[in-house]
């Protein structure tokens, strides 16, 4: 792995060259990303060969399409990507009961799905907030964001601390709110 390209935002930096063709971008990220992808998809492949050709598929779908893709995070895009090849494979082949087995005594953490459920929740929570009244929204980020204490808060926007309190409970209520319908239909 080369140095300097390991942080995610580097990822990011990547994926804008090779959206504009760079060729040693796209090499680099290949390097980065083509192992650990390949063994992700061979652990739900369970067929070395399969699994290989699956990743190139991605890799070459990736570069055939890069100028029409806007990929805000390329990581997760790709082991997304690869994941859909996968299980696509895994429904279109026929098992015998071992395989099947095999199949679901499998579970494969994937940081990079866990990194992509933070990235929405935490789009969801912005976006949450965004929608808030503008002096709601100063008081949430002076206090959840900022750390500010309430009495601080109160001084600084010369309000009570009391109106500090209420701003802040009236947030909370709409992002539980919010987020439980959005848990709701999701699972």
């Amino acid at each position: 792995m080369r140095e300097g390209y390991t942080h995610k935002v580097s990822l990011e930096r990547l994926a804008r060259q090779i959206r504009k063709s760079d060729r040693n971008a796209f090499n680099t990220l290949f390097e980065l990303l083509w192992e650990p992808m390949y063994t992700y998809a061979a652990a739900l492949i369970m067929d070395d060969s399969i699994a290989k050709d699956l990743v190139q598929e991605v890799w070459i779908d990736y570069w055939q399409r890069r100028e029409l893709l806007d990929i805000q995070k390329i990581r997760p895009y790709l082991y997304k990507a690869i994941r859909y090849k996968c299980y696509n494979t895994l429904r279109d082949t026929k098992f015998n009961e071992t395989q099947i087995e095999a199949a679901n005594s499998i579970y494969i953490p994937s940081e990079v799905e866990m990194e992509e459920d933070l990235d929405e929740l935490s789009s969801r929570i912005h976006h949450i907030i965004g929608g808030l009244p503008s002096r709601c929204q100063e008081v949430f980020k002076l206090s959840r964001i900022n750390n500010v204490n309430n009495r601080e808060i109160a001084e600084k926007l010369n309000i009570s601390q009391r109106s500090v309190e209420n701003q802040i409970s009236f947030a909370l209520r709409k992002l539980r709110k919010d987020l439980s319908i959005v848990k709701f239909f999701t699972f």
